[in-house]
């Protein structure tokens, strides 16, 4: 788990429970997946997350459609704000992160350096296991 205090506020923005699944030998994306909790006292945003182990991030959304189709898209700048005492998840089927491009296929016992990037917060940098869950 990795905490950053926040001058802004009176408690910590803390990421826990980061993970990131192991994909096949050709897959060209992989996931990470996290929880932020804001126990500041102001709101913050989630502006990106990065690892040197992807060419690219992008963070999506998950959503299913009326015809029961799942679909991804980029998240939007609403569903990455974290008001102060909440919390942000992502998990399979909603909020991830895209890892495009790996240097190389995420196995499993793994771990990645992500940098988790906040508007107030700034960088905070964590160590992100692979493991299939």
């Amino acid at each position: 788990m990795a905490l950053a205090a926040c001058s802004s506020g009176s408690g910590v923005l803390a990421i826990s429970d980061s993970w990131a699944p192991s994909m096949p030998p050709n897959a060209p994306t992989a996931a990470i997946y996290l929880t932020i909790d804001n126990g500041t006292g102001s709101d913050d945003q989630l502006l990106a997350v990065s690892s040197p182990r992807c060419g690219t991030t992008e963070i999506h959304s998950t959503t299913i459609d009326e015809n029961r189709v799942m679909k991804m898209r980029p998240a939007t700048p609403e569903q990455l704000q974290i008001p102060a005492g909440d919390k942000l998840e992502m998990m399979p089927g909603g909020l991830h992160v895209m890892c495009i491009d790996p240097t190389a296929p995420l196995a499993d016992g793994e771990m990645l350096d992500v940098t988790v990037t906040f508007e107030k917060a700034g960088n905070i940098a964590i160590t992100t296991p692979v493991e299939d869950r």
